[in-house]
């Protein structure tokens, strides 16, 4: 091992990864030199420049990295994601940070923070999002009352509904609709 491989597994450098591949020796696991598990000793670690060479010897690819897989992105993509597609399976209920924390398994805050800083949103503002793009299709439709959309859509009344619908469209409900 060189001093810039080492120098950029110590400091879980983006840049190197698909260059090289580090294997530790004591868990028999490879890693991207991104990897964020904890720094290892380096005289347990061996350079290998294909996933596949490692694999063939013995080593097994890291649950936290996944460097077998070229299109993974990264950990906190990873929980990105798995915060999205829980609150779009849940968006009509109502929203519990806790609840969607318990359901993935993660702190609360690591959840949140990942989100944001992948989406650029939190959590809470994709609910919101999803919510009144939801509630646009049903306005087109124009079967259903205001108070009946802001209920589908999982708001609890319809005035908290039209202050979030208005904050992401410009528009009060009953405009959107009247434009329709």
């Amino acid at each position: 091992m060189i001093q810039e491989e080492w120098q950029a597994i110590k400091n879980n450098n983006k840049c190197y990864d698909g260059y090289f591949y580090y294997a530790l020796t004591t868990t028999k696991t490879i890693c991207r030199p991104s990897c964020t598990s904890r720094t290892p000793n380096p005289k347990h670690v061996r350079i290998f420049k294909e996933v596949s060479d490692a694999l063939k010897v013995g080593f097994r690819p890291c649950n936290r990295c996944k460097p077998n897989l070229m299109q993974w992105r990264g950990y906190k993509e990873e929980i990105s994601n798995q915060t999205k597609l829980y609150i779009e399976t849940h968006f009509k209920e109502k929203y519990s940070l806790k609840n969607m924390s318990d359901t993935l398994k993660k702190n609360p805050h690591y959840i949140q923070r990942c989100f944001k800083e992948i989406n650029g949103i939190t959590p809470l503002n994709y609910l919101h999002k999803l919510r009144v793009n939801e509630a646009k299709q049903l306005l087109s439709q124009n079967y259903l009352s205001i108070i009946e959309i802001a209920l589908e859509v999982g708001y609890n009344d319809s005035t908290q509904f039209s202050v979030r619908f208005k904050e992401h469209t410009g528009v009060t409900p009953t405009m959107f609709r009247d434009t329709q």
